[in-house]
């Protein structure tokens, strides 16, 4: 080492003391990132309906303080941003894992309500099933094992399951006496009575009648546009078919016959089909009308 160096060496460890006792930024905002900062700045994003960022914002709190007494919490928030937006796969499967690494949490139980939910979402029904009604069974004294019992309900209305969701619904009314929406659970259960006992449409019946009269198995559909159209069309084809057969002109008999002979068939289908439609429309009006009283409770 030179003379000059030698010298100079004093005066350069102590400089590059001070260098690294001072902060990068010298001025008075500077912010310590602690959990608490980390966790404010992922729920601000959260709030804004920023979900992946705030995804990224609760991932790099676990990566930080990964023994902190939060992590549950951050688990928690990473399913929700999914949830809200709607990324239902992802959302179950998170607030699965938060279940199985913090089975004690204050959140598990919300996360297995999430969890059910995001199953039904997806129409994964027989796993939202088993998720709500484990739910229901293990923590019935929460808030959320009414509300798993609605859920139930309303997702085995999505599978025409009528009964099933009469059970769940009288499940509530049992073990609930004091619950603050009993009443609108009433209501929606009559509803569900009313489900089951509906009238409905024979699709067989329809396509034996309008094979023997064209267009009468709409009308017993409540299809009266369609069947008088039906009956008109294939009273044409059908008179013209005879009208050639009476004339002996089989071959144009055959030809009308052949062209009007899809019109027939069309309107047998046609008309099994229009009472399909009616049973499910009938069905659609009193499920929308559940849906109106058990969203809200959701």
């Amino acid at each position: 080492m030179s003379p000059l160096l030698r010298r100079l060496a004093p005066t350069l460890f102590v400089l590059l003391g001070l260098i690294a006792a001072s902060p990068l930024h010298a001025d008075d905002g500077a912010i310590l990132l602690t959990g608490d900062v980390q966790l404010k700045i992922a729920d601000a994003f959260l709030e804004e309906g920023e979900y992946y960022r705030a995804v990224t914002e609760y991932k790099k709190f676990l990566i930080l303080f990964p023994d902190s007494a939060r992590a549950d919490y951050a688990s928690y928030a990473i399913g929700l941003a999914h949830f809200k937006g709607e990324e239902f796969g992802t959302a179950a499967r998170n607030f699965s894992a938060l279940r199985q690494k913090f089975p004690a949490s204050g959140y598990a139980v919300e996360a297995a309500y999430l969890e059910g939910i995001s199953h039904w979402r997806q129409k994964n029904y027989s796993r939202a099933q088993a998720t709500l009604e484990a739910l229901a069974d293990e923590h019935p004294a929460t808030a959320y094992a009414p509300r798993a019992l609605l859920a139930i309900c309303l997702a085995a209305l999505d599978e025409d399951k009528a009964e099933q969701g009469g059970r769940a619904l009288e499940r509530v009314l049992d073990r609930y006496p004091d619950y603050p929406d009993r009443e609108s659970v009433r209501q929606a259960a009559a509803l569900v009575g009313r489900y089951q006992d509906l009238p409905e449409k024979s699709p067989v019946l329809a396509g034996i009648l309008s094979a023997v009269l064209p267009g009468s198995g709409y009308i017993y559909a409540e299809h009266y546009g369609d069947g008088i159209t039906a009956f008109l069309v294939n009273g044409l084809f059908i008179a013209g078919t005879a009208a050639a057969i009476h004339q002996e002109n089989y071959a144009v008999a055959g030809i009308v016959g052949g062209v009007g002979a899809p019109f027939y068939l069309g309107n047998i289908y046609g008309s099994a089909n229009a009472a399909r439609k009616w049973n499910r429309r009938i069905r659609n009006e009193i499920t929308r009308e559940i849906r109106s009283i058990l969203d809200p409770l959701l």
